[in-house]
């Protein structure tokens, strides 16, 4: 069993010893990654932090969150796997179809060379999903290193979501990630040009350590409709550094599971990061050795969280928002906008 949740003993410990009394009555997992059966390639894989897994369902994410957080309540804002070559419409139907807008919502891929204004407008429109999930893979440039956002977020698809108030979960690109002066730029032209679309800056920026977040951070935070998702971050100074600046209602727990779920750490070297794991992966050093009892990414990440919120002095109240209130409000908004908007153009009709 490679999920590493409260089915093994040295997880239950840690949730009892050091979250449980941490924890809210609610969670909504902000960023969480869902597939069928068929969206991958015949005989392809997806190494899910070195596992290597064809699909992660609806059903098998119900019985995580519940097993990764027991006795609490939750909720989850879910989209499909971004991949060049999966099947995208099997993959947003099945998303669209899974989500109820009350305790799973939903995102649809968007991959600029397959989709276009009118389908991202009717998926959109009828409030089936709510926004759209980028890539730095989509444009297929040869040297993805010099992807640009408006390349993942061309205007005729960012009219669209702004047209509805909708949600943008953004991976921005560039090796320099946050640090980017490219990045810099455009995402302030992105939140301006664009003021009803709501951006969420998936793991932080991908400031996954702490001299990438430093400085950085600061140009975008007066940016009104962007928002910080922390999927994946294992470093509390990262975490730190966000609370402090960050206006909490921007702030959302965000997972990446299925990845979130296997064992790993995210670690800091030398001003740069990579993941350890048990076992070989792409983006990992491995223990080789079997030196290292791991918990999983995501009981790592919620360490870094609370290691940043008691370091702070932020209380309760605080801890419910980052948890669940301020991803549901934000939820809620999109949701009520869309359903007037439908209203008026029925009435107009």
């Amino acid at each position: 069993m490679w999920r590493e949740t409260t089915k093994h003993e040295r997880n239950r410990l840690i949730f009892k010893d050091e979250l449980d009394g941490f924890l809210p009555s609610r969670i909504l997992d902000f960023h969480v990654h869902i597939w069928n059966e068929g969206v991958l390639p015949k005989g392809k894989m997806f190494q899910s932090g070195g596992p290597e897994i064809t699909s992660y369902t609806f059903k098998e994410l119900d019985k995580d969150l519940s097993e990764c957080f027991p006795g609490r309540e939750t909720s989850a804002l879910c989209f499909g796997l971004p991949t060049i070559d999966g099947d995208h419409h099997r993959n947003n139907e099945y998303i669209a179809n899974g989500c109820d807008n009350e305790t799973f919502f939903g995102l649809r891929l968007l991959d600029p060379w397959r989709d276009d204004a009118e389908s991202v407008r009717r998926d959109l429109e009828g409030g089936r999903l709510l926004g759209v999930k980028p890539y730095p893979v989509y444009p297929r440039k040869t040297n993805e290193a010099t992807v640009e956002i408006p390349e993942m977020l061309p205007d005729w698809a960012m009219e669209v979501v702004n047209e509805v108030g909708g949600l943008v979960m953004l991976h921005i690109p560039r090796p320099g990630r946050l640090a980017d002066p490219v990045n810099q730029r455009q995402l302030i032209e992105l939140c301006t040009n664009y003021p009803r679309a709501r951006i969420v800056l998936a793991h932080i920026g991908r400031a996954y350590f702490y001299k990438n977040v430093i400085g950085n951070l600061d140009a975008l935070i007066e940016l009104p409709n962007l928002y910080y998702d922390l999927a994946m971050v294992n470093h509390w100074e990262v975490m730190e550094y966000t609370f402090a600046r960050v206006e909490p209602h921007k702030v959302l727990f965000g997972s990446d599971i299925p990845i979130a779920l296997a064992p790993g750490k995210s670690v800091e070297i030398n001003n740069s990061y990579t993941y350890v794991t048990p076992k070989p992966w792409s983006l990992s050093i491995s223990d080789d050795h079997g030196k290292i009892p791991f918990t999983s990414f995501l009981y790592e990440e919620l360490r870094a969280i609370k290691k940043a919120i008691e370091r702070l002095g932020l209380g309760e109240e605080y801890v419910e928002g980052l948890f669940y209130r301020n991803g549901m409000n934000l939820l809620r908004e999109v949701i009520d906008g869309m359903k007037s908007m439908t209203a008026a153009g029925a009435v107009a009709k």
